[in-house]
């Protein structure tokens, strides 16, 4: 019975021992039931990362890109954006410059500034390479900070000479679209975590929740983040940007997901309070979205009324002004006793204007704003003492602000905000700016008067997980954390001001960088496929039932794929549906409400744009023209 149980315990012990051997065999990669597999995975469809797909794709790489957005509604920042490339014309003027806008910050490198600018002047050409015509670019000098050395050499490129119509998101999106044997697009299935080896730290995948379900992705290769910033999230406006509250004037997906999937893996963040922003804005109380890029800039770039140029004052909750209502600022920045910051923001602010000024404040208001006066948006009183009271600031502190100011207007020169005293010149007594701003400084006393309120927009964070120039993220240690990679404005290399152009600049080279070396093969992990079912395809299918005598047509929009379907009787145009879209909210769709029925009345497809909404106005027009050409 001894021997017995003796050879019990040994053979007992010998498994024990064996256990920790075997498991030692089995990679970590083999240990997860996963439902799909790609060499890599890009989080986030927006300007970064439909370049890291393009570029990973163009490597040989299976991709797979996930947008947290529905379909039609992704694009992120890009789709907003002025359409404007930050490409310089000197490489060491651009230096120069961007080492001054760095201001005294010293966690940007020479290393990184060199990245910028040589990535940067790399633009034109990669353009060209995707399909965009040379002939048709605008080179745009937008210098924001011209009081900076080297400012002579930034220069920017708008690829088909207008502003604001999507036309470069336009250009990635069709190139994504060209590849989708080696792309596959899951929309509304967001990234939420990143699967990781506890051992090797090494990234093997991402957890995705699409239709209720978390499916566990491979990513042979690695991941790239490119999943923006983290505007829509309030909780972390006031925790990283001091501010108790802020809107997002682009993407309404960028809610700050990427911070904590790169905080959950160890990674390092940097530049949390880097923004674009804030500017001063009216916000939709229906939709948390602001209707334009700010109120106060000159007409121009086809999306700004002038609105600031007539009758116009700006005050916070003390009565008193604090911005010069004429200016827009760079990209929220402003000129602090000789430092750029950003600016400043009471909670409480107001744009007031007198009945002289008749003008829309946004494009997309209606004429002299009268809807949105009836909507309560804007409030009227017939005093000033009774709008202070609507406005709920003090009544005194108003009517001096307001006296002072007509003050200002009468002499032509505003010593608040207006040119220095140096600059001035007196003609007969008349004190004139040699900005030429005079002509607008216009009383504010004819009556009734209006107000509407104002709130903090950003244009966007760019803070997020720390990289290194070849765009690998990087620990709370210093080291590079295996197959992560990321792009664009999440954990952006710019550290302090910002110059317009910039984060779609950066969308390019950070994802061009990213996409390659995700799409690099690693031999520290296996080759092999890992995939023990059938492999889970989260592709929309977009199919579109139509009878005899109606036909589709599509198109591209502000968001995305504007999709129409026509119905005919013969030759006459009977209907326009839009069936599919992901333009704004109380801006796009107000074309969508509109055009259709003009079309048909017109019986063309040519008919006139909707202030505010012109390119969702012509997506519709070519769409109908396309479905009424089959």
């Amino acid at each position: 019975m001894k021997k017995l149980l003796s050879a019990i315990l040994a053979a007992a012990l010998l498994l024990t021992m064996a256990v920790p051997a075997f498991a030692e065999d089995v990679p970590f990669e083999a240990t997860i039931d996963w439902d799909a597999e790609y060499d890599v995975v890009v989080a986030g469809f927006g300007g970064a990362g439909a370049v890291s797909a393009i570029t990973a794709a163009d490597a040989g790489a299976k991709v797979l890109l996930l947008e947290k957005a529905p379909d039609g509604e992704a694009g992120g920042n890009t789709r907003y954006a002025a359409q404007i490339l930050l490409t310089p014309t000197d490489r060491e003027g651009a230096i120069t410059y961007f080492k001054a806008m760095r201001g005294g910050y010293d966690n940007q490198g020479d290393d990184v500034i060199e990245l910028i600018v040589d990535g940067s002047m790399a633009i034109p050409e990669w353009l060209v390479s995707m399909g965009a015509d040379a002939d048709n670019f605008l080179n745009y000098p937008l210098v924001e900070y011209p009081d900076l050395p080297g400012a002579e050499a930034i220069s920017t490129t708008e690829i088909d000479k207008q502003f604001w119509t999507a036309k470069f998101w336009s250009l990635l999106f069709g190139n994504v679209s060209e590849r989708a044997e080696n792309i596959d697009v899951w929309y509304s299935a967001p990234a939420v975590r990143l699967i990781q080896d506890p051992a090797t730290k090494i990234i093997h995948g991402v957890k995705v929740e699409q239709n209720g379900q978390t499916l566990n992705v491979r990513a042979k290769n690695g991941v790239v983040m490119a999943v923006g910033g983290f505007e829509n999230n309030e909780e972390m406006i006031e925790n990283y940007v001091q501010m108790p509250e802020a809107y997002s004037k682009g993407a309404r997906y960028n809610t700050g997901d990427g911070v904590k999937m790169a905080i959950d893996v160890g990674a390092d963040l940097w530049h949390m309070s880097t923004l674009s922003g804030p500017d001063i804005n009216f916000v939709n109380p229906d939709t948390g979205i602001t209707p334009g890029y700010n109120f106060n800039t000159s007409e121009g770039l086809n999306m700004f009324t002038g609105f600031a140029r007539g009758s116009c004052l700006v005050v916070g909750g003390d009565g008193t002004r604090f911005i010069n209502e004429l200016n827009s600022p760079s990209h929220g920045h402003v000129n602090n006793h000789g430092t750029w910051v950003s600016q400043q923001i009471p909670n409480n602010s107001w744009m007031i204007y007198d009945s002289t000024n008749t003008r829309s404040v946004y494009l997309s208001f209606s004429e002299g704003n009268q809807e949105e006066i009836e909507k309560g948006w804007i409030i009227k009183a017939d005093t000033l003492e009774e709008l202070a009271e609507m406005m709920n600031i003090p009544a005194d502190n108003l009517l001096a602000t307001v006296e002072q100011y007509n003050g200002y207007c009468a002499q032509g020169y505003d010593p608040d905000f207006g040119a220095d005293a140096d600059i001035a010149e007196k003609e007969e007594g008349r004190v004139t700016a040699v900005s030429g701003t005079a002509e607008y400084l216009v009383p504010i006393e004819v009556g009734p008067f209006y107000a509407m309120p104002l709130k903090a927009t950003f244009t966007n964070t760019q803070g997020g997980a720390k990289r290194n120039v070849e765009c690998e993220v990087i620990d709370v240690w210093g080291d590079p954390i295996p197959h992560l990679y990321s792009a664009g404005e999440f954990g952006s290399f710019y550290c302090d001001i910002y110059n317009g152009g910039g984060n779609l600049a950066e969308c390019v080279f950070s994802g061009r960088i990213a996409g390659a070396n995700a799409a690099a093969v690693k031999t520290d992990v296996s080759s092999e496929s890992m995939l023990k079912k059938e492999a889970y395809d989260g592709r929309s299918q977009n199919e579109f039932v139509t009878a005899e005598n109606e036909f589709i047509g599509s198109a591209m929009g502000m968001s995305g794929d504007v999709v129409v379907k026509v119905t005919m009787d013969g030759d006459t145009i009977t209907a326009v549906e839009v069936i599919k879209h992901g333009e704004t909210e109380g801006i796009g769709d107000k074309a969508i409400a509109v055009v259709p029925g003009a079309i048909v009345e017109a019986q063309s497809s040519e008919v006139d744009s909707v202030s505010g909404a012109t390119v969702t106005s012509k997506a519709i027009m070519t769409a109908v023209k396309e479905a009424v050409g089959k």
